[in-house]
């Protein structure tokens, strides 16, 4: 996003910050500096900036090991769901092996430990260590639900878990360090967070993946008519929690946002 693309070119720099790749061909570093929407960092940057706030260094940190662990939560994915492709090239469990796609998601997930570490603020911490348990949560769930029909609850709880509660860590977290009202923030990153998984789960790749690995979304469980629905009221939440933001550049292009992505 051309607004605040110098904010993501610094994200991008404190994720490759001492850096080092343990896999051959430097596959690792690749992977984390590779094709991607960085739609975590967007939210939290153009938040704060509508909020009138800096990116401080600690902020970029804070992004940085945000990503990490979403890179890490990838890494785990492609072994779930015998994926051969990733960002447009091969795998990192198709170039190696399942084990080693593993063995690289603990080393993203060290690297951003450390990031969160230097922070030094025990809340952040905290807010992070209840995030990486439910993404986990979330997994473990989709996994024993493969094959059934879950409810509409419980289809949203694996979406809260395994995809927004990433969201709403990284933007609580600058939210906190920035001095802003943390639980409207909160609010906007967990509703962003729910329906850009349920957008992405309507996407044609994501639907035959899904089909392949028998995960029910929410089509096979509303139908179309009434998951769009579901999604507009999502969508008209989060209008809704940044209507107390003064009009800028910023808040505009969190709201056209929620239109592209969900």
């Amino acid at each position: 996003m051309k607004i605040i693309e110098s904010e993501i070119n610094n994200v991008k720099e404190e994720i490759l910050r001492g850096f080092t790749d343990p896999l051959s061909n430097n596959a690792l570093l690749d992977f984390v500096s590779g094709s991607s929407k960085r739609i975590r960092s967007v939210i939290a940057i153009l938040y704060l900036k509508a909020h009138q706030k800096n990116i401080s260094n600690v902020i970029y940190s804070l992004l940085a090991a945000g990503e990490l662990i979403h890179d890490a939560s990838l890494l785990q994915d492609d072994v779930l769901d015998n994926a051969e492709t990733r960002r447009g090239k091969s795998s990192i469990a198709r170039q190696f092996s399942s084990k080693i796609s593993i063995l690289a998601g603990d080393y993203l997930l060290s690297s951003a430990m450390e990031k969160l570490l230097n922070i030094n603020n025990n809340e952040v911490l905290e807010i992070f260590r209840i995030c990486t348990k439910k993404m986990s949560s979330g997994e473990i769930k989709q996994y024993f639900l493969r094959g059934k029909q879950p409810t509409l609850e419980e289809y949203l709880e694996v979406c809260k878990d395994k995809t927004a509660a990433l969201f709403s860590a990284i933007l609580t977290s600058s939210a906190l360090i920035c001095g802003l009202e943390i639980e409207t923030a909160g609010h906007f990153a967990d509703k962003f967070g729910t329906a850009f998984q349920i957008k992405n789960d309507l996407e044609e790749s994501s639907a035959l993946l899904d089909k392949k690995n028998k995960i029910s979304t929410a089509i096979a469980i509303l139908g179309v008519e009434k998951t769009e629905l579901l999604l507009d009221n999502y969508r008209e939440e989060m209008r809704n929690l940044l209507k107390d933001i003064p009009d800028n550049s910023y808040k505009k292009a969190l709201e056209e946002l929620i239109t592209v992505y969900v």
